[in-house]
């Protein structure tokens, strides 16, 4: 009877040490699933917002509660990007970091050699390609097609713009590389370009008010300096009556004629299904590469339409698309 009692006990030991076994292995399974991804965004407008709102979207659809996200904006400051990135470098828990735009991306790539790092809102041209070609490195380029936004906006504008602003910041270098292309593809079409840059938004006013007075139209590529000055570049062309020819296509509800560019959220999303290749899939980096965009819709401002008394033609009415 004794011996009953004690090889009972002893059983019930044994499966109380195996649930709690059993229970930590739970709990270590549950650990591993647990991810963290550090966010750097380079400042707030709204394509970046959208860029990063997307990627979120995406990564909790799939993760649910089994992601956690280390938010961090540096509000156009340089020194304030770096220093950010020096902290989800530090930060051992972040598995991999989503960088949205070039000082961001930039920033991260100078200390981070391990962890992958995803971009996007960041034009990789064909010149740039070997600075977002490390191992960890990969994402979506936000480069636009600059011939194709160059035949709508030919298809938009009237046959008296002859002369073309370019407004960039010469601080973005891929905003630099993308004006060059826009030269190029300017020149194929027989407009002619006038490169208009600028050092940083301060700049922005006497140089955009100068640009009106030589030139037709305006045109700029994705820029972080453009983006966050809009409402004051389309004050001055409005009031100068001159076309405002976009790449961001959330821009033309904030004052531009056109664009046919990239919509952030949708490449924010795909960065994010990157983001779950590579944390959950174990998918490689440098297996992904830098991936494009390419939206076909050309999105054009009503009002500013009627305005500047402009119609739109039949050879690109079907991808137009009235905001």
């Amino acid at each position: 009877m004794e011996f009953k009692r004690t090889h009972a006990a002893l059983l019930l030991l044994l499966i109380s040490l195996g649930i709690i076994i059993v229970s930590r292995r739970m709990k270590l399974q549950i650990r591993k699933q647990m991810y963290t991804i550090g966010i750097l965004q380079t400042a707030s407008h709204p394509a970046l917002d959208a860029a990063r709102d997307g990627f979120v979207a995406a990564v909790q659809e799939e993760m649910g509660n089994n992601i956690d996200f280390i938010v961090r904006n540096g509000q156009g400051s340089i020194s304030t990007i770096h220093a950010m990135a020096q902290q989800l470098h530090a930060k051992q828990e972040v598995d991999a970091i989503f960088a949205i735009a070039t000082p961001a991306a930039q920033a991260i790539m100078s200390v981070e050699k391990d962890n992958p790092i995803i971009i996007a809102a960041v034009s990789v041209t064909p010149e740039l390609a070997a600075n977002f070609s490390a191992s960890n490195v990969c994402g979506v380029s936000d480069m636009i097609n600059v011939r194709a936004e160059v035949e709508a906006m030919k298809g938009l504008l009237p046959e008296t713009v002859k002369t073309v602003g370019i407004i960039f910041c010469s601080a973005e270098v891929n905003s630099v590389a993308t004006a060059q292309i826009m030269v190029t593809e300017l020149e194929r079409v027989e407009y002619v370009p006038v490169l208009c840059s600028v050092a940083s938004e301060i700049d922005m006013e006497p140089a955009v008010a100068s640009a009106v007075r030589k030139v037709d139209a305006l045109l700029a590529p994705t820029d972080n300096v453009v983006a966050n000055s809009i409402a004051l570049i389309a004050d001055i062309a409005a009031k100068a009556n001159k076309p405002l020819i976009v790449s961001d296509n959330l821009l033309v509800k904030q004052g531009a004629l056109m664009a046919r560019g990239v919509d952030y959220y949708e490449s924010g999303k795909q960065a994010g299904n990157i983001a779950l290749q590579i944390i959950v899939d174990k998918v490689h980096p440098q297996n992904i590469g830098i991936v494009k965009t390419d939206n076909k819709e050309i999105y054009v401002n009503k009002q500013k339409l009627e305005q500047l008394g402009l119609t739109i033609t039949n050879d690109i009415k079907k991808d137009v698309v009235l905001v």
